[in-house]
């Protein structure tokens, strides 16, 4: 196999949008253009931050201060972006807000991390990080399925109901 297609296979691997692909093109198909846009913005952003990890710890390697800074921007961009999408309509409003209450602990998590390694130089964030970072892609993730749940169940209530 081609080397760039082995290194396209390892980055969709080890980012959250090989587990996002289904409810993109699910949305597609089912031409659902508000869940399709916040999925497609959500995986853009994961992607991005998985074609610039390697490059950022070499970058911030033994300053351990630009990787939280740079993490926590994309994702108050993100949050900001899909908050301008919310308001125009152009997302569903409640998934916006799911994704806002979800994603919000990332950049204070983030800040602190920050914080605790270098003014504190205390290890208290290492546990916190490695334990909630998980657990808020996992749940950015679930809110970008939502709305295909929601048309499971919606659909499957519907022939019950007749």
């Amino acid at each position: 196999m081609p080397e760039w297609f082995l290194k396209t296979i390892l980055i969709l691997d080890t980012s959250w949008v090989f587990i996002l692909s289904p409810a993109i093109f699910i949305f597609y198909f089912r031409k659902d253009y508000l869940a399709l846009r916040f999925a497609l913005i959500t995986a853009a952003f994961f992607l991005y931050g998985t074609i610039i990890h390697p490059y950022l710890k070499e970058f911030d390697n033994g300053i351990y201060v630009y990787r939280y800074l740079v993490w926590a921007f994309n994702d108050i961009a993100w949050m900001a972006l899909i908050a301008y999408l919310g308001l125009k309509d152009k997302v569903y409003l409640w998934q916006c807000v799911l994704g806002q209450l979800v994603v919000i602990m990332a950049p204070i998590l983030q800040l602190f991390r920050l914080v605790d390694r270098h003014l504190w130089d205390l290890s208290y964030s290492t546990y916190i990080y490695k334990t909630l970072l998980p657990f808020i892609n996992i749940g950015t993730v679930v809110v970008c399925y939502l709305p295909l749940i929601y048309i499971l169940t919606k659909d499957k209530k519907s022939p019950a109901s007749q």
